[in-house]
């Protein structure tokens, strides 16, 4: 991670699945003004609105 501001905690976690290690980096800030939870809830709703309609079967 880069130019992470001062207010901000880091945590790197290390998980092997099977061959694959995998390196989970994640930062908090302690400004932040939504949950995780709530941000991609919102990035997810965001999405679906501007998909375009799937086609139907005629």
């Amino acid at each position: 991670m880069k130019n992470i501001p001062d207010n901000t905690t880091v945590s790197v976690r290390e998980k092997q699945i099977g061959d694959t290690l995998c390196i989970i980096e994640t930062a908090v800030s302690a400004t932040a003004k939504e949950t995780v939870k709530a941000k991609i809830k919102r990035l997810i709703a965001d999405a679906a609105e501007s998909a375009p309609a799937p086609k139907t079967a005629a």
